[in-house]
Parts: structure tokens; sequence; C-alpha cells
């Protein structure tokens, strides 16, 4: 059977869903609600089963845009110290929205733009774009340039890609970086139990950070957060940003949720824009860990003052640039212990 694109209103807020009925795989994104992929249902083991924490309710996902799915963070990921940067010769004023700082940008507190979709016998996809003068007006004067973002989800039987397009349509320099907050769910089976879970990231270092900011200083990870051999679910606790993470002979990432009872993973895949990837343990959900890949270290356009390469990015007029994530339902090596 082909796949399918369905649209419905749902408490005013816009749903696309992408599926394959005689799978069961599909995904659930809302342009109302930040181009959030805030469901997806991935083939583990012959059976659809969801893969990301998803909300309880619209209201939930309205009331913390950034605690469910697979929120998406632009122009910045992360906290920018104070809300306060300077560039170019100017001084801008972000506004602050978590304890003193600001955080996570603004793509996702706004509404997108859906501009193509298209199903297909052996794949969906939709795409959406959100522009700061567009889109997010009240916010231009807090960036030093105008931005565009276009991401296009793509769900086949065996994973879900997104593809991220950013472009200057400015006339003066965008300094930017992009993330995503991915919610993972452990274990893959109803039945598991998280102490049979593994968690994989071939990372080597981490950001020493202070009150969630980063000092500049890359630093040895402890055994706790040492997942290059894979670390348990269970009693785990993070919120940290690791760097300095190995690459596949394709120059992609590849972490890894394995819930070993079964013999199967998540893999998440990114390519090496995004050099950092940020390790979170929700104390709402104890079954979930976000694994959210970032283009840039938090308050790396601060850090890049002080001559500290924290991965910012920065694109001239009329310059894009494209990057894609995976998520892939696949069969376990059995690489963790």
């Amino acid at each position: 059977m082909a796949f399918q694109i369905h649209e419905e209103l749902i408490e005013s807020v816009q749903v696309i869903q992408l599926s394959e009925p005689s799978s069961g795989v599909s995904a659930r994104i809302s342009p109302t609600l930040g181009w959030n992929l805030f469901e997806l249902h991935l083939l583990v083991d012959g059976k659809p089963v969801p893969v990301l924490m998803e909300p309880t309710d619209f209201a939930a996902l309205k009331a913390s845009p950034s605690r469910f799915g697979n929120p998406v963070l632009f122009p910045f990921p992360n906290r920018i110290q104070k809300g306060q940067f300077h560039w170019d010769g100017k001084t801008y004023n972000t506004p602050v929205n978590n304890g003193g700082n600001a955080i996570h940008g603004f793509a996702l507190r706004s509404v997108w733009r859906v501009t193509e979709k298209r199903a297909e016998t052996d794949f969906a996809e939709v795409t959406a774009e959100w522009q700061l003068s567009k889109d997010a007006p009240e916010h231009l004067q807090h960036w030093p340039a105008d931005a565009k973002l276009e991401i296009t989800y793509t769900l086949t039987k065996q994973d879900l890609r997104a593809t991220a397009k950013v472009t200057n349509p400015d006339t003066r320099r965008l300094p930017w970086g992009l993330g995503y907050h991915t919610y993972f769910l452990l274990p893959l089976s109803k039945a598991g139990n998280v102490d049979d879970t593994r968690v994989v990231i071939p990372a080597s270092r981490r950001w020493h950070l202070e009150q969630f900011l980063p000092t500049g200083v890359k630093e040895a990870l402890p055994a706790s957060l040492d997942f290059r051999n894979g670390l348990p679910l269970r009693g785990l606790k993070a919120d940290d940003v690791l760097t300095d993470l190995a690459h596949n002979a394709d120059g992609r990432v590849e972490s890894l949720l394995m819930d070993k009872a079964i013999g199967w993973e998540i893999v998440l895949s990114t390519p090496r824009p995004f050099s950092e990837l940020v390790v979170f343990t929700p104390s709402w959900n104890a079954k979930s860990i976000a694994l959210e890949p970032y283009t840039q270290t938090t308050d790396a356009i601060n850090l890049a003052q002080k001559g500290i390469d924290g991965g910012l990015r920065v694109l001239d007029p009329g310059q894009s640039e494209i990057l894609d994530i995976r998520i892939t339902s696949r069969k376990s090596a059995g690489r963790a212990q």
C-alpha cells in the first residue's frame, strides 16, 4: 500500500500525518506548534512502536513546546547568557526566558507555513518554512540578520529524515545555530525493562559548564557520562553538552538507543555540521532521554567574541546550507555491553 498524507484541525491545531497503513509506520507534525514532529511510530521487530515521547494533549505541547517530540531550535539552540551578545559592532538584547538567559531561539514558538506535500509508493514527505521577518517579526530587532529555515520531514518504512535548509535572505551576515531537542523513549517494547537498555554515544569530551553555560573549556568525560561502550537508562542523570564526536566511514555520527531484551535499536544519525550532542534526562518521564544534535555549543555566539570556536556558523547574504538528521529503526548488532 502506498504512503498517505492526512491533514486535520484538532483544538485549533493544524496536524499533518504521514503514514503507510499496511505497516503502521506514521509521523505527526504540527506547523501550528513550531513544526514539531510530536509523534513518530517506526517498525520495531516488525511492529509499529512509538519512539518519541509524545505530549498527553495539545494543551501540554502549547504550554511547553520544548518538552515533547522533536522541537526545532533556531536561530540558536540552548542558552545565550543574559540574552545579550555583540555582533559586527552592535549589541543585541534577546528576550530572556530561562533563569535570566535566552533559550532555544524563536522558531519553536512560531506558526510555520507548509509549502509542499508529496506521497509516493515508498515514502511521504512534507515541507514547511519559517522566516524571522515574516513569522516572528517581533524578534527581528533581536538578531543580526533575517533568517529562513525550511525543514522537510520524509518518512519511509525504515526511517524518518529531517532535512533542513538554512538561508540568509538579508544583506548582512547571518550568525546561526540549529538544534533538535529530540526526546526518545526506552525500552522499545511494552514488556521491556530499562535495565536492559543501553545508550551509545561516540563522544570523548564535554564542555565544562557553570550554571548551564560553557566556560570555553572542554574536559574528559566522567565514567557516568562516557557512553562509548553504552550506559543503561536506569539511574542516568544528565544535562550535558558532549563534544569531540567520532564519525563513521560516511562522515556521520551514529548514536544508539538499544533495547537488548529484543535485540533492537533506534539510531540517530547526524552529519559533521552537528558537532555537539546534548544529553538530557527529563524529570517528567523516567523512560525518556533527549539526544539533542546541535551545530554549536551553548552560548556559542558569545564564545566566538572571545576567540573560542563553539561551532557558530555564519552565512553571507544569499548563501544557504543544507543538513539532515535521520532516525532509523534496525536490528541491533549487539555492540554495547
